[in-house]
Parts: C-alpha cells; sequence; structure tokens
C-alpha cells in the first residue's frame, strides 16, 4: 500500500486529498468517498471529533487490490473555500468533479469507479450515479430514504429520550441546561422554522455560524425520488443500534431501487461504524469513537467490491 496527495482546482477552489493505491503497477479499481454532514477532512475527522472512518476503509481496502480518493470537503482540512457557505449543490458538485478527474490518475481503471457514501453522503452519492453512468457502483453506510426534516426532528427526540435517562447530578444539570430553551425537540423545531424563512447563506446559533443554505438545501431533497431512480448496483449497510439513520431505510431503499441491491444491517452497529453492546444511544454510542471500526462493515465492502470485479470479468 501507498499513499500520495492529491488536489483538484474546481470552481474556484481547491480540494486537496489521499489516493490510497494497492502495492504495485497497474489500474486499480477505485473508490471516491464522500462524507457525512459536519466541516469534515479527508478522514471523517474534525475539531473534538475523530472518527477515522475513511482511513480505515481505504487501507483496509488497498490491501485487497482496491484504490481509494478521499478528501477534505470544502473549507476543511487543506482544501480551500468556505465550508460555511457552502450549500448541498456545491458538495456534490465537489465530489462530482473528483469522480471525474480519477480516469486522469495513473491507478485509476476508469471502467471500475464506485462511490462510498457514510450517512449524508449517502443521497449525495446517488445523485452523483444518476447524472453518470460510469459510477459502477454505490456503497452506501447508514443510509436514510426519509426527507432530512423528518430526521433531524427524529434526531432531536432521541437526544432528548437519551438525556431523561442520564443519572445523577450531571443528568439533571443537562436537563436544566437544555430546558432554558424548550428542549431538544423544540430547540431543533425553531431552528428549521428560522432556516426556511431565511435566505442567507449563513446565520448565528449562539455563539457559532450555522451553514444556513446547505440545511435548506438539505431540507428540500426528497431521498425516495432519488433512490427510485438509482439503476447502478448498491451495497447498503445500516447499523442495529444506528439512532440518527433508521436502520430500516436499508430494506425501505431496496424496495424503490431499479438496479440490484445487497443489504445487511449489522447487529450492534452505530452510526459511527462501531459495535456497541449497550443500548442504542446517541451519547453510548459516541463514547466508543475510539474503537476500531466494526470488522463486519470492512468485509462486507470487500466482499462486495471483489464480487462486482468478477461479474465484469465474466
Amino acid at each position: 500500500m501507498r499513499e500520495r496527495d492529491v488536489e483538484l482546482s474546481t470552481a474556484g477552489i481547491r480540494l486537496a486529498g489521499t489516493a490510497c493505491v494497492p502495492s504495485g503497477a497497474g489500474r486499480f479499481p477505485t473508490v471516491l468517498m464522500i462524507h457525512g454532514s459536519g466541516p469534515l477532512d479527508r478522514d471523517e475527522n474534525m475539531p473534538g471529533q475523530r472518527l477515522d472512518v475513511f482511513n480505515a476503509i481505504a487501507r483496509h481496502l488497498a490491501a485487497g487490490g482496491i484504490a481509494s480518493v478521499r478528501y477534505d470537503k470544502r473549507g476543511c482540512g487543506k482544501s480551500t473555500g468556505d465550508y460555511h457557505l457552502a450549500g448541498c449543490g456545491e458538495l456534490v458538485r465537489d465530489a462530482g468533479a473528483l469522480f471525474d478527474a480519477l480516469p486522469g490518475y495513473d491507478f485509476c481503471d476508469p471502467s471500475r469507479r464506485f462511490l462510498l457514501a457514510h450517512s449524508e453522503g449517502c443521497v449525495f452519492a446517488p445523485l452523483l450515479a444518476i447524472e453518470r453512468p460510469a459510477v459502477a457502483g454505490l456503497l452506501l453506510l447508514c443510509p436514510f430514504i426519509d426527507n432530512p426534516e423528518h430526521l433531524l426532528l427524529r434526531q432531536a427526540r432521541q437526544i432528548e429520550q437519551d438525556l431523561a435517562e442520564v443519572r445523577g447530578a450531571w443528568g439533571a444539570v443537562q436537563r436544566f441546561l437544555l430546558g432554558l430553551g424548550g428542549g431538544p425537540i423544540e430547540r431543533q423545531k425553531r431552528l428549521i422554522q428560522r432556516i426556511k424563512g431565511s435566505d442567507s447563506a449563513t446565520i448565528r446559533v449562539g455563539l457559532q455560524r450555522f451553514p444556513a443554505k446547505w440545511l435548506r438545501e438539505m431540507m428540500e431533497i426528497e431521498p425516495r425520488e432519488i433512490f427510485a431512480r438509482v439503476a447502478c448496483p448498491m451495497l447498503l449497510i445500516g447499523g442495529e443500534k444506528d439512532v440518527q439513520c433508521d436502520p430500516g431505510a436499508v430494506e425501505r431503499i431496496a424496495e424503490v431501487a431499479r438496479g440490484d441491491v445487497e443489504r445487511h444491517v449489522i447487529a450492534n452497529l452505530t452510526h459511527i461504524l462501531r459495535s456497541d453492546p449497550g443500548p442504542p444511544s446517541i451519547f453510548g454510542a459516541y463514547k466508543r469513537v475510539g474503537d476500531p471500526l466494526d470488522p463486519a462493515v470492512l468485509s462486507l465492502i470487500a466482499d462486495w467490491l471483489r464480487a462486482r470485479q468478477r461479474q465484469v470479468a465474466a
């Protein structure tokens, strides 16, 4: 395995990333990785949260003869631009520009280009596949099919439920502080209405600058309509303990998709692709951020890609 920096100029910004390539010469099947939500770098890390998802997947794939490219979102890591000003349209176009550039790299087999996405990226990758017949397949980790606005409210309800179960003085303090703003659900509803009533690219939420354009565009997306137009093969991996994206979406996506779908819901898997034997909980899931990725996720991804290669060869 060897890693090298890659860079692409597009739409007035520079996207920086890493190519992870198997040892030896030749052109390999190549996977472009598309992030979940937030100001994430090429490994799905951001200040205060180190997930190390895409680097772990990339190295596992390289050991099996599959190349990959992962990149920093605009305005994150070493990429230029302003993350807060980017809407979903810009994020999709960034990923599309990188996908289109893959054949220019000496390690990429242009006929075997795949998109792997996590969470939010699981609606961006299908949009690209609809526009680009060259996409050989989609690998979607923790996908969702509900309208994003409903998803946001579901997550707020989960946070409220988790807080209610935190014992002791710390839990009481947290419930009191959040209750001052009406609780997670009411706060989320107010934010949604504020975003809908604004045409600004950013707003202030407390002391933070918030990407209003991104959320406004996300809430306009109808994932079911997108998946109903996808004809390329898909691998869908959901987590039984994912309380951010409903694992039931895996079956519902498979029902509407036009192409071949392989689907799995992994026992105890959380949204951050770690195993958690405890009760489903956002707080509990993120306590395991230092654990390695669930090996079942890595195996399923590599096995599916190898199976796709065998089908192409046949």
